[in-house]
This record gives C-alpha cells, sequence and structure tokens, in this order.
C-alpha cells in the first residue's frame, strides 16, 4: 500500500487531528485505517509533545479515541452538531492523564511544557492533542470548509474567508457556474 498523502496539514496540532476524518463527496472516510497510517501521519503532523518511536493497535484506537470527540466538539463549536458532555469529559480526561505547567519560553511565541508526574509518551502526545483541541474551541477565527468534497476544520486567515483555500473556493465557484 502507497503511503498516505498529508497534503492537507495546516501545522495546527488539533486541526490536523480531526482532518483525519476527509470527506470524500458528502461521505467521510476515516484516514488513520491502520498503525501504519498513524505512524506516517505522526512523521508530518504538528504534534504538542515527542511522538511514541512505534505504534501498534492500541495506540491507533486511543488516538482515534480523542479524535472522534474532538471532531464532533469542534463541529459543535461551529454549528454543526450537538456539544455533547460525553465529549467534553473524554477530551478532559485526556487533558487529566497527563497534566504539564506551560512556561513562558526564552524567546516570543516559545513556551517550555513540563509535565507533572511520569507518563508514557503516548499519555502525553494525547494529552497535549487534548489540550490542543480544548483551546481550538475557544478561538473565534476556526471555520468549516464546505466546499464539495472538502470538509476540512481550519483556521481562516481573513475574517470573511469562507472556504480552507483556494482550491475549494474555485471548487465552489465551478460548481456555482454549472448550476447555474
Amino acid at each position: 500500500m502507497a503511503a498516505r498523502a498529508w497534503d492537507w496539514l495546516d501545522g495546527f496540532p488539533a486541526l490536523d487531528l480531526v482532518n483525519t476524518v476527509k470527506r470524500v463527496g458528502w461521505q467521510e472516510r476515516e484516514q488513520l485505517e491502520d498503525p501504519a497510517d498513524l505512524d506516517s501521519w505522526l512523521d508530518v503532523a504538528a504534534l504538542p509533545a515527542p511522538r511514541p518511536a512505534s505504534v501498534d493497535e492500541e495506540d491507533l484506537r486511543a488516538l482515534r479515541a480523542l479524535r472522534d470527540p474532538a471532531l464532533r466538539l469542534l463541529h459543535a463549536r461551529l454549528g454543526r452538531g450537538e456539544w455533547l458532555p460525553a465529549d467534553v469529559k473524554a477530551i478532559n480526561a485526556h487533558v487529566l492523564a497527563a497534566p504539564e505547567l506551560v512556561l513562558l519560553g526564552e524567546h516570543p511565541r516559545e513556551t517550555v511544557r513540563h509535565p507533572l508526574g511520569i507518563h508514557s509518551v503516548m499519555t502525553r502526545l494525547l494529552a497535549g492533542l487534548a489540550a490542543e483541541v480544548r483551546d481550538a474551541t475557544q478561538r473565534c477565527d476556526l471555520a468549516f470548509c464546505d466546499a464539495p468534497g472538502c470538509g476540512l476544520v481550519f483556521y481562516r486567515r481573513r475574517t470573511n474567508q469562507s472556504w480552507c483555500g483556494a482550491a475549494c473556493g474555485n471548487r465552489v465557484r465551478v460548481a456555482r457556474h454549472q448550476a447555474g
């Protein structure tokens, strides 16, 4: 099997996580089908903590157990679903599984993370991703690209931005032209 292309990665951990569910047409498709996919994604995604040296089925299940409620919460934040207490509980449980202090770094926009206690690398990674999801739910520039075949969650670069990128905007304009 050829390695997946992760060309949509945006460098924001919460978005890189939830966008591992990709819309093809109007159907959502899982992009992390096996541990090899997870391993490949971990190699290129923006991560808030070190990645495990290797991953297995259990790690894949654990990541999906975080990603699925994260996706529902970000969609709910955008008015595309319901804000469920069980999803909030799942995100908070991951954050609490490996608490850390986040301090200012020596350079602007730099932080230094200090774990409180000893936790596995995967637990720390999931906690960091959950914290990023928590923070993403608070951002006013969070958006959903509803272009045909896209469905990515993204941060707007401009207040009037409707799609995640130029290609999606072009697809919407072509679809409008063909329909009209």
